[in-house]
């Protein structure tokens, strides 16, 4: 299994990338959120550079989900706010964040790729407003999940990594 362990950007090397943001529908201008219980507060500015779907294994345990869908944004567009989310390594230089109270996930960051944070896009309070752009880890999925979108399906990860 590749360092990383999957994730919105997990993988040794990328295939080569794919559009990304390109002032399109996910333009905003500050998107705002947090957890569940309300503890942690997030302040993202600007557009995200990318929005995605995640299949791979670590997202579905972190998440609880068959899929997740993130916004990628560069570190300094995000702020956090009230209680600080407990972080842990989920694997070699990979950190996955969540509200120590309620639990619900805040971000992901990949050491491999710096100043990114990739964020679910359902702490958002207007998730509606995030269009997902492709599919990640399409060779992970699911078999039984398939979704008729159109949109690009990456076996591994579209983003490539020093």
């Amino acid at each position: 299994m590749p360092r990383g362990g999957d994730g919105p950007q997990g993988g040794a090397e990328g295939v080569s990338g794919t559009a990304r943001n390109a002032g399109g529908s996910n333009t905003r201008g500050v998107a705002r959120g947090g957890c569940r219980c309300g503890a942690v507060k997030v302040r993202a500015t600007g557009s995200p550079s990318v929005v995605l779907y995640c299949h791979c294994r670590d997202c579905r345990r972190s998440s609880g989900a068959p899929v997740s869908l993130f916004a990628g944004y560069r570190a300094e567009q995000v702020e956090l706010a009230g209680g600080l989310p407990k972080a842990y390594e989920s694997s070699p230089g990979v950190y996955r964040s969540f509200c120590a109270t309620c639990g619900t996930p805040i971000s992901f960051e990949d050491e491999r790729l710096p100043g990114e944070t990739f964020l679910p896009v359902g702490i958002f309070d207007a998730p509606e407003a995030f269009e997902p752009e492709e599919h990640e880890w399409w060779s992970r999925r699911l078999r039984w999940f398939d979704v008729h979108d159109g949109l690009p399906r990456h076996e591994e990860s579209s983003i490539l990594r020093p």
